[in-house]
């Protein structure tokens, strides 16, 4: 009877899809400790990174897919650095590490979104001292990435 009901409503194949991408949520929600408030707000800080990185990039005619795949990668290490946090935590039973690892990157992200907002030209609606700071940043990240090379 309610195989029925659900075969009128879906198909077979949807049911499964469905149910492989529903286990999988609940795997990934039990390896970060849940998808509540910090989680979503780095989450909304990740797209948000990620939409301004692909307008810098169009603006400046630098969009390359090997960027934006490193830039995914980054964001999937991101959530594996939270899973590593939230084991950590519960091995100490404390709740300290992840929080504090979801605030670390959610400030990254923040800056990274800055970074891009001046990338598109916009930067004069960033504060002088802020926009320095960043350029520092920009700097470092130069020169490390000139270390590796040689």
């Amino acid at each position: 009877m309610v195989k029925q009901i659900l075969n009128q409503l879906w198909t077979t194949t949807e049911l499964k899809i469905g149910a492989a991408f529903g286990f999988l949520w609940a795997l990934f929600d039990l390896a970060i400790g849940g998808i509540d408030t910090p989680i979503k707000a780095l989450a909304v800080l990740m797209i948000l990174d990620f939409i301004t990185g692909v307008t810098a990039g169009y603006k400046t005619h630098s969009l390359s897919s090997v960027k934006g795949s490193r830039g995914i990668l980054k964001k999937i290490g991101v959530l594996f650095c939270i899973i590593l946090a939230y084991v950590l935590d519960c091995a100490l039973a404390i709740h300290m590490f992840r929080g504090m690892v979801i605030s670390g990157f959610a400030i990254i992200e923040v800056l990274s979104i800055v970074e891009n907002i001046d990338r598109m030209g916009y930067g004069f609606i960033i504060p002088d001292f802020l926009r320095f700071k960043l350029m520092q940043v920009v700097q470092e990240k130069h020169i490390s990435k000139g270390d590796e090379e040689t």
